[in-house]
């Protein structure tokens, strides 16, 4: 039985809508000096294990709304069919994975090791959206060297 996780191919478009989307949003929060805040529902807020409350409603940033809608449109982007979808391709979707995850961990271990306070917040919070772009990079240029037949 064979299983396909990925996205039609028509998502990709979709992906790179809400990604242009969420970049604009996310320079335009860059740019502002007060970030607007909204009251959103929260299974947990302050400080876990020490003061904290339980479902209530926490004060959160714009950002809180920006890095979610950028990762889903880059998961559709990563993630959608090719329009040929054959063992090579999924091959070479296989190793971007792979290469993202190591650079990824590499850069884990860095950030912790050098960044403190709440700037290791901001750090680890971009590492999930630096990996979905870094393999989408990756693939990217490797299917573009395959096409051009300088696999190696």
């Amino acid at each position: 039985m064979k299983k396909n996780y990925l996205f039609p191919n028509s998502f990709k478009l979709v992906g790179l809508a809400i990604t242009a989307v969420a970049l604009v949003a996310f320079i335009i929060w860059a740019c502002l000096e007060n970030s607007p805040e909204f009251k959103m529902p929260a299974v947990i807020e302050g400080v876990l294990f020490r003061d904290c409350n339980y479902f209530c409603m926490a004060e959160c940033g714009l950002l809180t709304f920006i890095i979610p809608v950028l990762i889903t449109g880059l998961v559709f982007i990563g993630f959608s069919k090719e329009k040929i979808e054959d063992e090579f391709v999924k091959s070479i979707r296989e190793q971007s994975l792979v290469w993202a995850t190591y650079f990824a961990a590499i850069l884990l271990v860095i950030f912790t090791l050098t960044i403190y306070s709440w700037s290791y917040l901001y750090a680890i919070y971009s590492i999930f959206p630096l990996f979905l772009i870094l393999f989408i990079i990756k693939f990217r240029i490797e299917l573009h060297r395959a096409n051009k037949g300088g696999v190696q």
